[in-house]
């Protein structure tokens, strides 16, 4: 795990994320991701979650779609899609611009939502909590997690956590909906999965470049590599990818 995500986590917490990714491995289904999702509310307690894929269109309209609803209020989900909130969420269209984690209140201190949204939220008790997802490497889609409710504590270590977490639950959510997407198992080369595997370890690119006799200017191009045939955006998204599907050890 990266060293600066892990000043904030507890051992405990670790331990409890690495289980949390080695079941994510193994989850094909969308009742068991909604076990994985129940198990991640004793890490981070929250009274609401949902998970969808979904993209941005021309015009700035989020498109959503397979949503995988955990205990989100049947009667909101509804209300939702019949008023056409995706078109003034901010929190929809933030994760789909940008895919980085957020608070809400952050980004209604930022956007000043609709007083009519963001009251009807409040009756569901919907007005606080975070959203994160992961894009596929041509940012056309991605996914978006949701966590709600009064109960959810803000602060760095479910920062952390989630930062840590999504890119490995977004692998599941993918392979649930497009199973037949990667049907082949993707090829690295030795040297890239060894790049990938000191990614893994928290290197920095000139740390790697030390460890290996090379450049920092391989090391790019190796990671640049790695990110393409992944279909990554990120480096920790990149990881999850080969884990999930095999291609380094998780340990």
């Amino acid at each position: 795990m990266n060293p600066c995500f892990t000043r904030c986590l507890s051992r405990e917490d670790a331990v409890y994320l690495l289980e949390l990714i080695h079941e994510s491995l193994s989850c094909n289904t969308k009742e068991e991701l909604a076990e994985l999702m129940k198990k991640l509310g004793d890490l981070v307690p929250y009274d609401f979650a949902i998970c969808l894929l979904g993209k941005k269109e021309v015009g700035g309209m989020v498109k959503i779609y397979n949503p995988v609803n955990i205990n989100y209020p049947a009667e909101w989900i509804e209300l939702y899609f019949e008023r056409n909130f995706q078109e003034i969420d901010p929190v929809a269209k933030e994760n789909f611009t940008h895919f980085r984690l957020q608070r809400w209140s952050d980004t209604y201190r930022l956007t000043g939502p609709p007083p009519e949204f963001l009251s009807l939220a409040e009756d569901f008790g919907l007005d606080e909590g975070y959203t994160h997802g992961a894009r596929n490497f041509n940012a056309t889609k991605g996914s978006l997690f949701s966590l709600s409710g009064r109960s959810i504590e803000h602060n760095n270590r479910t920062d952390a956590i989630l930062e840590l977490i999504v890119p490995h639950f977004h692998q599941v959510l993918v392979r649930i909906v497009a199973q037949d997407e990667r049907k082949n198992r993707i090829a690295l080369s030795p040297r890239e999965r060894e790049v990938l595997s000191w990614i893994k370890e928290g290197k920095s690119t000139w740390e790697i470049s030390i460890i290996l006799g090379v450049s920092e200017r391989t090391v790019k191009f190796h990671v640049c590599n790695v990110m393409r045939k992944l279909d990554a955006v990120t480096r920790t998204h990149a990881v999850a990818i080969a884990i999930e599907q095999r291609l380094i050890d998780i340990e």
